[in-house]
């Protein structure tokens, strides 16, 4: 992926990597996965450590990426553009 990444690169890139529409439940049940195992990352505090180029599995960072991606998946399944729906939501704060 290129960088900066935006929202739309990145739904972009995960409907390239992994997208099928009848899979709705499925990256649904993954999502919710993905959050529970961020909820016990964020329980023991686990972070990257970048200064011991430690690896980022099992990390707080990794499961905020694992979100992330089951959102983009599950928003690509339904045709929503999470860049333009985050910017109409910020203007009714």
């Amino acid at each position: 992926m290129k960088k900066p990444v935006t929202l739309k690169d990145l739904q972009a890139y995960v409907k390239d990597k992994k997208y099928n529409r009848k899979h709705n439940q499925k990256y649904f049940l993954k999502l919710i996965e993905e959050v529970g195992e961020l909820a016990e990352m964020i329980k023991d505090d686990n972070r990257w450590e970048t200064t011991k180029a430690k690896d980022i599995k099992n990390t707080m960072e990794e499961e905020l990426a694992d979100v992330l991606f089951y959102l983009a998946a599950l928003a690509n399944v339904y045709d929503v553009d999470l860049e333009a729906s985050f910017l109409k939501k910020e203007k009714i704060r």
